[in-house]
């Protein structure tokens, strides 16, 4: 009697695991490219930047990403160029995809004279509309955590993305 109830045990996680295999194997495509143009505040100081990001998205939920920018300042051979690491969840509205996240990344600061480098961590919120062909566009909001010795604040950043998923 325990080896049949083992055998349709066993049998129903067969089959879960097949519903989820076939699952993922029709989900949309796990990787996005894209280009950005970004902002930050305190906006008396930074002005536009623009970055990259690589994505790769799980399931259609799970979703982790490699960001590079460069932020430019109104202040003369001023900037920030930044790296970061960062993870979220995604979940799918059909083409509509609201996300939210963390991550943490380094950062370098250069002003006339003197720069300082760290790290630091985020939080973001966001959302993404999927189009044929695998146009993805995306806006996104980032709180930033730098050091309280940094040069110069860069408190928030938003940002407007146009990719392609693959």
């Amino acid at each position: 009697m325990d080896s049949l109830i083992d055998l349709r045990r066993l049998g129903r996680s067969a089959a879960f695991l097949g519903l989820l295999l076939a699952a993922a194997a029709t989900q949309s495509p796990a990787a996005e490219i894209s280009a950005f143009a970004t902002g930050g505040s305190p906006g008396d100081v930074w002005k536009t930047g623009y970055g990259g990001m690589l994505t790769i998205t799980l399931f259609n939920i799970v979703g982790g990403e490699l960001e590079g920018a460069y932020q430019g300042s109104n202040l003369a051979e001023t900037n920030v160029v930044s790296g970061a690491a960062k993870a979220y969840l995604a979940p799918s509205i059909g083409r509509f995809v609201p996300f939210a996240g963390l991550g943490a990344g380094a950062y370098r600061e250069s002003l006339p004279g003197k720069s300082d480098q760290g790290t630091y961590a985020l939080v973001f919120v966001g959302a993404k509309l999927k189009f044929p062909f695998g146009l993805v566009i995306r806006g996104e909001y980032q709180w930033l955590d730098l050091p309280d010795q940094v040069l110069l604040p860069l408190d928030n950043r938003y940002l407007f993305a146009v990719g392609l998923s693959f």
